[in-house]
Order: C-alpha cells, then sequence, then structure tokens
C-alpha cells in the first residue's frame, strides 16, 4: 500500500518503445489499476489481442473508431469508467466479438444499427450511459445475443419481446431494458 494511504494512478502508456514488441500481444488485463487519461488510439495495432479488460479505472474520452481493425477481439471490458461520446459504428467491423460491456459510462447517442454485423456477439452491456433514440430494428440480426443490457439509459420507443426469441425464450436469455413492449393493433 502506498505511504500515507494515498493511491497511485497513472496515465495509459499510448507509445512505450516497447509497443511495437507487443504485436503478438493476445490478452491484456488491467481491471482496477486506476488507471487514467484517454484509450489510445493506437492500440489499432495490436492486431492478435482476443481479450482487453480496463474494467473500473478512471478512463476518459471517447471510444476509438479504429479500434474496429481489432478483429481477432472476442472479450472487450470497458465498465465503468468515466468514457463519454458515441458509440463508434466502426466496432460492427469486429466480427469475432463475443462479450462488449460498456456499462457505466457516460456514453451518448444513439444505437448503431451497424453493430447488428456482429454476429458472433453473445453478451452486450450498455447500462447505465446516456444512450438515446430508438432500438434499432437491424439487432434483431444479433440471434446468438444472449443478454442484452440496456437499462438505465435514455432510449425511446418500444420493443418486442418476439424480435428477440433467443433473448426471451431461452432460459439463460436475459434483456434488460427500460423500453415498454410495443403492442399490436388487432
Amino acid at each position: 500500500m502506498p505511504r500515507h494511504g494515498r493511491t497511485a494512478t497513472s496515465h495509459i502508456p499510448v507509445k512505450p518503445p516497447e509497443w511495437g514488441q507487443l504485436a503478438s500481444l493476445e490478452v491484456l488485463d488491467l481491471r482496477y489499476s486506476q488507471l487514467t487519461g484517454p484509450l489510445p488510439p493506437e492500440w489499432e495495432q495490436l492486431a492478435r489481442l482476443e481479450v482487453l479488460a480496463l474494467r473500473q479505472n478512471q478512463l476518459t474520452g471517447p471510444l476509438p473508431p479504429g479500434w474496429g481493425q481489432l478483429v481477432s477481439l472476442e472479450v472487450l471490458e470497458l465498465a465503468g469508467n468515466r468514457l463519454t461520446g458515441p458509440l463508434p459504428s466502426e466496432w460492427g467491423q469486429l466480427a469475432n466479438m463475443v462479450v462488449l460491456n460498456l456499462a457505466d459510462n457516460r456514453l451518448t447517442g444513439p444505437l448503431p444499427p451497424g453493430w447488428s454485423q456482429l454476429a458472433n456477439l453473445r453478451r452486450l452491456a450498455l447500462s447505465g450511459n446516456r444512450l438515446t433514440g430508438p432500438l434499432p430494428l437491424e439487432w434483431v440480426r444479433m440471434t446468438r445475443l444472449v443478454t442484452l443490457e440496456l437499462s438505465d439509459n435514455r432510449l425511446t420507443g418500444c420493443y418486442s419481446p418476439n424480435d428477440f426469441p433467443h433473448l426471451t425464450n431461452d432460459p439463460l436469455g436475459s434483456l434488460s431494458t427500460d423500453l415498454p413492449h410495443c403492442s399490436t393493433l388487432d
């Protein structure tokens, strides 16, 4: 423990000299590390990265659109930071993504329709942000999705449980949202 009860914080090193040697890095787990500052756009060069866990730090700023090039990425944990700005549409290219957790940040703007291309996504956690607009109809194509967490946002409109049978009929399925169910007219 640091002296005098203080905790140490540090910025994420954007361009350390050894960065080029990390080209084969597959897992980077820095959860609960008291990191501060923005997410480095340069990390888009980590082409083999499969797991990036930066949960519960004090990271700020936008989500780097260039991270959409991290095509090997399967798990991205950024929950519990102070990230701001929109959800990058470019992240719809993360074809191998299985778990995407962006809950409890300060993210704003609409849900990107292009994220429907995340065909392998099983868990998407976006609760506790400031996201707005409707649930994109295109998201019904994410048929492997088992958990969708959208509560505590500023979303509008409604949804039909029939649109997400894999979430509502699967015993392991979970759909968490503040949106009302859409009613159909007879």
